[in-house]
C-alpha cells in the first residue's frame, strides 16, 4: 500500500476500536506529495507490529538567552513527550539556567556565546547528541500546548514505524498569541540526518545542497508569546533582527530570501502609512529580478510566493491595485490560485467601492438647486444607498432626511429593514 492509503486506512478506523498505530497515525495532518506515493507495506500488518516497536527517544533543544520568566513552563510542558533536554544558552545574565535546571531533571546544558547566528546555535546540537532519536526544536517563549500532552512522542513513534529510514523534517503547529498559525515550521528532525539549519536569522533546515526537505505537518500545537508587543519592544527584538537581516544582506546580497525579510520585519506591529507602502513595494518589486538567476537552491527561492503575496498586500495599501493583476499572474504561475484570486478580486472590489463614491459626489453635485422635487427626492435616496454600499455611513442619515422631506426614501429605508433583520443574527452579541 502506498503511504497516502495507509493514512485514509487510520481514519477509516471506527473511533471506538481505532488501533494504537491509527491513532497515532492520525496526527498526520499532510505530507510532501513524494511521502505520499511511497509503498510501505500492508496496513494490518504495520498495525500488528506498532505495539512491539520501542520508539525512538526524543531530546528537546531549547535555546536560552535571559529566559527566566518564560522557560519554567516551556520544559514542564515537554515532560511527557521528550526524554531529554538540550539547552544550548547564549550567555544568560538573569536566572535562566538554574530555574532550567530545577524545572528539568534530564537537562543537559551547553553554553555557546552567542555570535549573532540562530542557524549556527541550534546547528550546535548535532555535536552534543548521539546518532538515533528525534531532535524537538522548541524555543524558549513556546509551550506545548495541554490538550497534545504525549502527542508529539506518539506522532513521532508513528513515522519511525512508518518511514524508518527516510530523511524528513516534522512540522508542529506554532500559534501566535494574536492566533496567528503557522504550520510549515520545520521543527523536528532525526538526529541523524544530514540536515542543518542555514541563515543568521529565520533559520530552516536544508540539505548540503540548500535543498528543502520532504516535510510532514502534524497536529501538535506550540503556543508562542515571543511576537506580543510589549516583548518585542522590552527585548528589543525588532532593533536585533533588523541588524540581523541586515548582515546576511551583507553577506549574501543575490539572496532575494534577505530582501523580503527586510521588508516584512520593519513592518511587524508598526503603523505604516501609504508612503511607506509604496517606498516598501518599489523596494520589494526590484528584488524580484534576482529570482529570475538560473541555478538558485529552496534556500534562496523559499519566500518566493510570500515575496508575492506582500508585494500585493503593500500595493493595496498604497493605492496600486493597477499592479495586481501581473503579480497575481506570477502568483498563478506558481501554483498559488487562490491567493491571486483574492487579490485580484479585492483590487477589483476597492476599484468599484471608489467608482460607487465619486458616484455619490457627482449626485450632489448635480442635483444642487434643481427645482424638480421629485427627481431631486429620488437622487438623496439614491444617494443614500450608494453611501451605504461604500461605507460613507455617516452621511446617510442626512441624505435620508433630504428626501423624506421631498417625500422620497423608500428605496432606502426599505434597505435598512432588510439589513435590521439580517444584522442581530450577524452581530449576536449587539442588543436587539
Amino acid at each position: 500500500m502506498k503511504i497516502r492509503q495507509i493514512l485514509t486506512a487510520a481514519r477509516s478506523e471506527p473511533p471506538q476500536s481505532r488501533t494504537e498505530f491509527g491513532r497515532h497515525l492520525c496526527l498526520v495532518t499532510s505530507m510532501s506529495r513524494d511521502l505520499l506515493d511511497l509503498e510501505a507495506g500492508d496496513y494490518d500488518e504495520l498495525a500488528r507490529e506498532y505495539a512491539a516497536r520501542r520508539p525512538a527517544g526524543v531530546t528537546a533543544v531549547v535555546l536560552t538567552w535571559n529566559e527566566e520568566e518564560s522557560i519554567r513552563g516551556c520544559l514542564e510542558a515537554l515532560a511527557a513527550d521528550c526524554d531529554q533536554v538540550l539547552l544550548i544558552d547564549g550567555g544568560s545574565k538573569d536566572a535562566t539556567v538554574d530555574v532550567a535546571r530545577a524545572s528539568c531533571q534530564t537537562l543537559a546544558l551547553v553554553s555557546r556565546p552567542w555570535t549573532d547566528d540562530f542557524a549556527a546555535q541550534r546547528n550546535i546540537a548535532f555535536d552534543h547528541v548521539g546518532d538515533t532519536g528525534w531532535l524537538a526544536y522548541v524555543d524558549a517563549d513556546e509551550t506545548l500546548a495541554t490538550q497534545d500532552e504525549g502527542k508529539l512522542r506518539a506522532v513521532l513513534a508513528a513515522l519511525d514505524h512508518l518511514l524508518p529510514d527516510r530523511d524528513l523534517v516534522v512540522s508542529p503547529c506554532i500559534v501566535d498569541s494574536n492566533s496567528a498559525r503557522h504550520t510549515d515550521t520545520r521543527r523536528i528532525m532525526r538526529a541523524a540526518t544530514g540536515l542543518r539549519f542555514r541563515g543568521r536569522l529565520h533559520e530552516r533546515p536544508y540539505d548540503v545542497n540548500g535543498a528543502a526537505p520532504t516535510n510532514v505537518q502534524v497536529a501538535v500545537t506550540l503556543r508562542h508569546t515571543g511576537y506580543e508587543p510589549d516583548v518585542i519592544e522590552r527585548r528589543q527584538k525588532a532593533n536585533r533582527y533588523a541588524r540581523l537581516v541586515g548582515l546576511c544582506l551583507a553577506e549574501e546580497p543575490r539572496n532575494p530570501k534577505w530582501h523580503f525579510y527586510a521588508v516584512r520585519d520593519a513592518r511587524v506591529n508598526v503603523e505604516c502609512s501609504a508612503e511607506r507602502a509604496r517606498a516598501d513595494f518599489s523596494r520589494l518589486k526590484a528584488s524580484l529580478a534576482l529570482y529570475e538567476r538560473v541555478g538558485l537552491c529552496d534556500y534562496e527561492t523559499e519566500r518566493h510566493t510570500d515575496t508575492l503575496v506582500l508585494l500585493c498586500d503593500l500595493a493595496l495599501q498604497h493605492g496600486g491595485g493597477h499592479e495586481i493583476a501581473e503579480l497575481a499572474e506570477a502568483l498563478r504561475r506558481r501554483g498559488q490560485p487562490v491567493e491571486a484570486e483574492y487579490f485580484t478580486c479585492f483590487a477589483e472590489f476597492a476599484t468599484l467601492v471608489n467608482r460607487v463614491s465619486r458616484l455619490v459626489d457627482r449626485l450632489a453635485a448635480t442635483r444642487a438647486g434643481h427645482a424638480d422635487r421629485d427627481l431631486t427626492g429620488r437622487s438623496a435616496d439614491l444617494q443614500a444607498v450608494m453611501a451605504l454600499s461604500c461605507g460613507r455611513y455617516h452621511e446617510v442619515a442626512g441624505l435620508l432626511a433630504q428626501a423624506d422631506t421631498l417625500n422620497s426614501g423608500q428605496l432606502t429605508r426599505s434597505t435598512l429593514d432588510r439589513l435590521a433583520v439580517v444584522l442581530p443574527d450577524l452581530l449576536p452579541n449587539q442588543p436587539r
